[in-house]
């Protein structure tokens, strides 16, 4: 008896369903089948930027070791704005995030932090122009800009209920260098950076000044998806 061939179309169906079926190889072994590490990060002296003989940062370093003991080459994207870069992570469209990202209880909702590599305290940062801020009470009256999304704007919403005149602007273009360099430069009176950008950044900007730590020290950490499974964030830590 003649049976009909199956058309295109239904072959291409069937492959779908079966590839769909077929089981999710671990994350890990996706990345050394594919020979690509792709992480994502941020424009900042302490994490990645361009130097005068190429890619340099504390986090490239990390993330270029990581992807040389997995034999796979390293492919790093750049988001400006925080919450872009949170929605990467979050929707698997790279490995991890290397950003130099504060280990938060709100964050930590969403993502999967790896061990910690480094401690910061944030720090309010104003210009030596004008007297120290003594307490958030001296910075009430100023003007003052944080980087949206950030863990910065956590703290601060947290500090609001013991200083509720304390108010800010969230900048979703500038990153922390940037915002120091308002500063420095009497743009804007205030704003919030982690320790380790403060100490870089005040070499090259002596205007600088540290009224108080506003928070205790905190964890920084690479930042993986909650969801899948957790192959290549053991390989990490």
């Amino acid at each position: 008896s003649f049976l009909p061939r199956p058309s295109s179309v239904l072959l291409s169906l069937i492959l779908i369903v079966l590839s769909a079926c077929a089981p999710q190889k671990p994350v890990l072994q996706q990345v050394l089948d594919s020979g690509v590490l792709h992480v994502v990060t941020r424009n900042a002296a302490t994490t990645y930027y361009i130097g005068p003989h190429g890619e340099e940062g504390l986090e490239y370093d990390l993330v270029k070791a990581f992807a040389i003991h997995l034999g796979v080459s390293l492919k790093v994207s750049t988001e400006d704005n925080l919450q872009d870069l949170l929605d990467k992570v979050q929707n698997n469209e790279v490995a991890f995030a290397a950003a130099g990202l504060t280990v938060t209880p709100e964050r930590e909702k969403i993502l999967r932090f790896s061990n910690s590599y480094q401690s910061i305290t944030q720090q309010l940062v104003y210009n030596r122009s004008i007297p120290r801020p003594k307490t958030m009470d001296d910075a009430v009256e100023g003007m003052m800009e944080v980087i949206a999304n950030s863990s910065h704007v956590e703290q601060l919403t947290e500090l609001k209920k013991k200083y509720p005149r304390l108010s800010w602007d969230e900048n979703k273009e500038a990153g922390s260098t940037e915002l120091l360099t308002l500063v420095a430069e009497r743009v804007i009176d205030f704003t919030i950076a982690d320790s380790n950008e403060v100490l870089l950044t005040r070499r090259f900007q002596p205007h600088l000044r540290v009224a108080f730590d506003i928070s205790k020290p905190q964890k920084l950490a690479w930042a993986f998806p909650k969801n899948g499974d957790d192959s290549l964030y053991k390989e990490a830590n």
